[in-house]
Parts: structure tokens; C-alpha cells; sequence
């Protein structure tokens, strides 16, 4: 079991999330998102690890809490949460309102097969 701390004052349950391209490695901020079935990535942070709405592998029809709206569908090399790595990971990507302070959401794709346990007493998020 891998945990890891929260800080429970936001309004948002964030945990570091890493992603490997090549041999480098990024650090973002993400949202545990238990109603999102797929995780999703911040247009703009994609934009700036070299990602192309061109290059997507879909353009789908995704549903927020307020609209339909169209997103692009990726393929991460790598990505890492919770002491979870997920390789081939399919994500999709579109801008995220401003001043939520995070670059993405973990959805239940994230999740699959893995028990997760989010206390807010203890302030932790635990993965297993």
C-alpha cells in the first residue's frame, strides 16, 4: 500500500503526478476525480510537453457537470501517481476552467483494478 499526503484546506483532493516522455520526467498537480471515468489533462500542459490537437488519436464528446464539450483523446508513455505507473495510458485533453490550481484529473481509468481509499481524516490518499 503507497500513500500519499493532501492537504485538506482546498477545496480539491491534489496529489503529484509525474509523466515520462523519453527520458524526461514532468511534475503536475492533479485532482483525484471519482466521477471522471477518464482521466484528463489540461490542454495547455499538453501543449507544453510537445502535444498536437492534430495528433490526437479521437476527437470525442465529453459531459462536465454543466455541458457537452469536445476533447482530444492521448496516448502517455508514462504516468505515475500514488506509486502507480501506468504505461500506454490513454488520457483525453481540454482546457480546464482557470484558478483551480491543478493540471489535470485522475479519473476511475487511473483507478482500475486497485483498491483507493481517500481519508480525510488523516489527511491521506491510499492506493492498493
Amino acid at each position: 500500500m503507497t500513500f500519499v499526503d493532501f492537504n485538506k484546506k482546498l477545496p480539491l483532493v491534489i496529489v503529484p503526478v509525474s509523466i515520462k516522455l523519453g527520458t524526461v520526467v514532468f511534475d503536475f498537480n492533479f485532482a483525484i476525480d471519482t466521477g471522471a471515468s477518464i482521466s484528463l489533462i489540461d490542454m495547455d500542459v499538453l501543449y507544453a510537453l510537445g502535444f498536437q490537437k492534430e495528433n490526437a488519436i479521437r476527437t470525442i464528446q465529453t459531459m462536465t457537470a454543466s455541458r457537452q464539450e469536445i476533447a482530444y483523446e492521448f496516448e502517455l508513455q508514462n504516468i505515475k501517481a500514488i506509486g502507480l505507473i501506468r504505461r500506454n495510458f490513454k488520457v483525453i485533453s481540454r482546457s480546464l476552467p482557470a484558478g483551480l490550481g491543478i493540471d489535470g484529473l485522475l479519473g476511475l481509468n487511473f483507478f482500475r483494478n486497485k483498491e483507493l481509499i481517500i481519508n480525510f481524516k488523516s489527511s491521506e490518499v491510499l492506493l492498493s
